[in-house]
């Protein structure tokens, strides 16, 4: 039967289209799910070397120069990593992937990379080919080979056949009389130095037209815009305006996608729009009940930006309090831009209460506005308001057109870190509600901690259980799935409900569940790897009688009543914990005994307690034994909560379990 939570955190990440991994910075080891391998169309190795000769024959030789100098620079700095290369697939076509990664530091020194991957091909496509097909002049491209594979409307007007008799053809054939031509020269050039170039000369027929040529590399072969010279001031502006479409279309992903945080993401577009389409932006986020709120804005002139900031900070209180519908709300309900009349800021004053925001409005004196609604997947997510003042001209159909592709692309990235963050909120949820409250006893008293990693993407497999046997007896276990993604909490779970259902149905001691455990393992193909620590607390006479048998887990801690403080591993004199989970069932496994008597204290925990980064285990189990020493006056609950404060970072790493019990 499916898991409901399971379902839902698929189809979170799977709308969000996001790929993981994780790098150790020192180790040179790479982790990573199942669909980072298909972003890279399965890889016969995907260790970090295998995806690193993946990288080398894919991506386009300076886009890896460039994402590499951006790896060095966040591991150097500690900034966020977002990073947008191209690549070609198989089959030649080629295609753009995103990047997304934070870097851990610790103790100074950076330790991981954790990221996400994710194709963005369709946006660069989609983008680029709505722009480019808007032109009023006439464009083509060329591939490697000199084949044309791809024209806008123009071109394919000017030349006379329709499109799919034109595209795929050697250009030689579409041209026959650019051989040895000016035109076939300056191509040749361009493709043979990866200069641009610009000149006026006779285009060959069927165009002859005299034009303004300007030829690029465009990373898969060569671009090539004519614009008439009979009209050169007009299509200056219109190239101009083209280009600079086509890099705001480029670059909204660079500018919103360095974070994985939806209100960060957003409230950064202010900062894509002013100058270059703006005088001044006003970003507004739109929650799933409506309800607005002001994230970001930008002035083009600094010392008006706390002009701005007021604004914002007073316009919506007006808006909502006003019986006049605002163009806020008209652009929300239509989900289309809006276009202020003119002058703008007689029609914001006059959907505005009087007040302070009409006094703002009036200072910032917009000539021109338009507001914007950010929508993604048939909601809409946020709202751009962008003004101009009286030294620029209007907003024109072709500055909202621009404008609304920066906004598609922008919502887009907002939405993707919405589901990014659902899905993590997802995944946490997941495995708190699998740690239920530990069962007590007349005889002891119970507690237990669960940290979860600072990192939201360290979601991870540690756990906790106390439960009664039917013989009276109470199993104490605790344990930790290798691993620190979704699959290792999952994994967690099956684990733990595994252990519970063969405790309850056949009582044996410590040992014999856990190998009991490790057979339904490979029996049932549950491929995971884990450490667990199984105690049985049984009450008697003179004390409360303990078995514990350790697979590959963490020794655990006693504190007599009297103060003397130890690992339980040198109390019943044996070498160390048996071979972890997932190995091999058939392998021995040891019990060890003690007997606790009034005031004792034995203190079960997970690795993410004593090791880190800059930390050995050995080093973490002496602060540990140390720490447990200098509190032992503390009650239970007290002891555990000084512990984690004093034994863990401000940000820790990993997940930390622990369970804690005192005789009574």
């Amino acid at each position: 039967m499916l898991d409901p939570t399971r379902v839902r955190l698929d189809l979170a990440m799977e709308a969000a289209g996001v790929a993981s991994f994780e790098y150790d910075l020192g180790a040179a080891r790479l982790v990573a799910d199942d669909a980072l391998a298909a972003l890279f169309e399965h890889p016969e190795d995907t260790t970090a070397r295998g995806y690193e000769a993946r990288l080398q024959d894919v991506v386009v030789a300076g886009d890896l120069v460039e994402f590499r100098d951006a790896v060095t620079t966040a591991v150097r700095t500690g900034e966020p990593l977002h990073h947008e290369f191209r690549f070609r697939r198989r089959d030649g076509s080629l295609g753009w992937m995103g990047v997304r990664a934070r870097v851990l530091v610790e103790g100074g020194v950076p330790q991981r990379l954790l990221g996400v991957a994710y194709d963005t091909t369709r946006d660069h496509v989609l983008g680029l080919a709505s722009a480019l097909e808007s032109l009023p002049a006439a464009y083509y491209a060329l591939d490697g080979d000199r084949v044309l594979r791809h024209l806008n409307a123009e071109a394919e007007r000017l030349i006379g056949r329709p499109r799919p008799e034109l595209l795929g053809r050697n250009f030689g054939d579409v041209f026959p009389l650019s051989a040895g031509s000016q035109l076939d020269a300056v191509l040749l050039e361009v493709a043979r130095t990866g200069n641009s170039a610009s000149l006026e000369l006779l285009h060959p027929e069927p165009l002859a037209m005299w034009c303004e040529l300007r030829a690029w590399p465009d990373g898969a072969g060569t671009s090539v815009l004519l614009l008439p010279a009979a009209a050169r001031r007009a299509a200056e502006e219109a190239a101009e305006r083209a280009v600079l479409q086509v890099q705001l279309l480029a670059g909204v992903g660079a500018h919103l996608s360095g974070t994985l945080d939806a209100e960060t993401a957003v409230a950064r577009l202010s900062g894509v729009l002013v100058p270059v389409l703006g005088d001044w932006c006003i970003v507004t986020l739109v929650d799933e009940n409506g309800e607005l709120r002001d994230v970001g804005t930008q002035h083009v002139d600094p010392a008006r930006q706390g002009l701005i900031e007021d604004y914002a900070r007073t316009r919506l209180r007006s808006l909502r309090g006003g019986d006049r519908t605002s163009y806020v709300q008209d652009a929300i309900r239509s989900g289309r831009p809006v276009v202020l009349p003119e002058p703008a800021v007689d029609a914001i004053c006059a959907v505005l209460g009087p007040g302070e925001a009409q006094d703002h409005a009036r200072a910032l004196d917009p000539r021109s506005a338009i507001v914007l609604p950010l929508r993604a997947r048939s909601r809409t997510v946020g709202l751009v308001t962008l003004a101009r003042g009286r030294q620029r001209r209007g907003f024109d159909s072709e500055d909202v057109a621009t404008a609304s592709g920066v906004a598609e692309r922008a919502a887009l990235a907002l939405d993707n870190a919405r589901l990014y963050g659902q899905q993590q909120r997802i995944a946490e949820g997941l495995q708190r509600d699998l740690l239920t409250p530990p069962a007590q006893s007349p005889h002891w008293q119970t507690a237990v901690r669960y940290l979860p990693a600072a990192q939201a993407a360290q979601v991870g497999g540690d756990w906790y259980d106390a439960f009664p046997q039917p013989d009276g007896a109470t199993t104490l276990v605790i344990g930790d799935v290798v691993g620190h993604d979704i699959g290792a909490a999952a994994a967690m779970g099956q684990l733990r409900n595994l252990l519970r259902g063969i405790a309850f149905a056949a009582p044996d001691g410590p040992s014999g569940l856990l190998s009991r455990l490790d057979a339904a393992i490979e029996g049932l193909g549950v491929e995971t790897l884990a450490t667990a620590l199984v105690g049985r607390l049984e009450p008697r006479r003179d004390g409360v009688f303990l078995e514990f048998s350790s697979a590959g887990h963490p020794s655990p801690v006693m504190l007599r009543a009297g103060g003397v403080v130890l690992p339980l591993g040198v109390a019943d004199g044996r070498d160390g914990p048996d071979l972890l989970l997932g190995i091999d069932p058939t392998t021995a496994r040891h019990d060890g005994e003690l007997l606790l008597r009034s005031g004792d204290t034995i203190l079960f925990h997970t690795d993410g307690l004593v090791e880190r980064r800059d930390q050995s285990v050995e080093v973490g189990t002496g602060r540990l034994l140390e720490a447990v020493s200098r509190h032992a006056e503390l009650g239970l609950e007290e002891l555990c909560d000084v512990l984690l404060r004093e034994l863990l970072p401000a940000h820790p790493e990993d997940d930390v379990a622990l369970v804690a019990v005192r005789i009574r």
